[in-house]
């Protein structure tokens, strides 16, 4: 699910970028679509995929942000809405139209697709859901929008440090190594934390992950921490993030982007928040026609919800890519900025009361 605009980035097809951050994102994507159907169940591929992602957003919209002056928030926060707002809450319809087909609408369901609309689902929705998932919408599908929610609250406070308060603080190497300590204790938002990180040292040091001590010893860390989430599932959570990160580090290589990256790199964000209605689908087919099969049929939910992610990302995602800029003015830029933040002030409220 990075949910980083890859053309506000790092620019688009053939121009110069990080080109293998295309193929990441389909291919974490496509863990998290192949954990939701069942298709694999080894070390949290679904979980681990998400902190790489978030590894990713860090990286990268530390990087914008790090580039950007206050009077840039605007068009930050517009972008962030367009590129991000669209496409979710279009999956947040799809997936309420669903549970409408299948039950009824209760209290307890109004509840959670607040938390969705307001990006809190993190803080309030999931624990719920976690807790005992036959009360969540759908028995938990769309439980994974959690993420979503995480990556638009950073989105709201990054620009604080990084863009409102003085450079010297806001942009402190010091400051993120201590974020990111503290978010690796707590286990809250450390592969974000990790890659802001990461993106701080870049801004300050250059390109220090390239030079080959550093390689090398990336690669060390990459490989151990991978090793412990496989063979040592029970220390995967103080892993993971150190894997996320090294994964980022290892393939930030720039030169220029490929159309087909570019496209399957696309898809990857509809692909992240739909991948559940081929598993829908599928399911609903097998079970009318009385077949159930171990392997074909998760794999082929995982071919139908790609291929209706392909629809929508050249129906919905790649026509606001197209056409957003056209739409820009900083009132809006301005506007959507204070929606954001009222929208998740207003879902804290909401669920503080509940």
């Amino acid at each position: 699910m990075s949910t980083t605009d890859p053309k506000h980035a790092h620019g688009g097809a053939g121009a110069p970028g990080y080109p293998y951050f295309d193929w990441l994102r389909i291919l974490l994507a496509t863990l998290v679509a192949s954990d939701h159907a069942h298709l694999l169940q080894a070390f949290h591929p679904g979980d681990l995929a998400v902190q790489v992602f978030f590894a990713l957003s860090g990286w990268l919209i530390g990087g914008i942000l790090l580039k950007s002056r206050l009077a840039d928030l605007p068009r930050f926060y517009f972008n962030r809405a367009a590129r991000i707002w669209i496409p979710y809450f279009l999956a947040i319809v799809l997936l309420v139209a669903a549970s409408l087909l299948k039950e009824p609408v209760t209290d307890r369901w109004i509840e959670f697709f607040v938390y969705k609309l307001t990006f809190v689902y993190n803080l309030f929705g999931k624990p719920k859901a976690d807790a005992n998932m036959a009360a969540a919408p759908l028995d938990g599908t769309g439980n994974y929008f959690w993420s979503i929610c995480a990556e638009e609250q950073f989105y709201l406070i990054a620009p604080i440090l990084l863009c409102l308060l003085p450079a010297r603080w806001g942009r402190s190497f010091f400051l993120w190594l201590a974020l990111s300590v503290l978010a690796y204790w707590s286990g809250i938002f450390e592969a974000i934390c990790f890659g802001v990180l990461a993106a701080v040292s870049k801004h300050h040091f250059g390109n220090w992950y390239l030079q080959p001590g550093a390689r090398i010893m990336t690669w060390i860390v990459f490989v151990l921490s991978g090793a412990t989430i496989w063979f040592s599932p029970q220390h995967y959570a103080y892993a993971a993030p150190f894997f996320s990160i090294t994964t980022v580090l290892l393939i930030a290589l720039e030169s220029k982007r490929t159309a087909s990256g570019e496209f399957w790199g696309g898809v990857s964000y509809p692909f992240y928040l739909n991948h559940w209605i081929g598993v829908f689908i599928v399911n609903f087919i097998f079970k009318r026609i009385g077949i159930s099969d171990g392997f074909f049929q998760p794999v082929l939910s995982v071919l139908v919800g790609l291929a209706i992610s392909i629809v929508l990302y050249l129906l919905v995602d790649r026509v606001v890519q197209e056409r957003r800029a056209g739409w820009y003015t900083t009132s809006r830029g301005v506007v959507l900025g204070i929606a954001g933040w009222t929208l998740f002030l207003g879902g804290l409220a909401y669920g503080l009361s509940r």
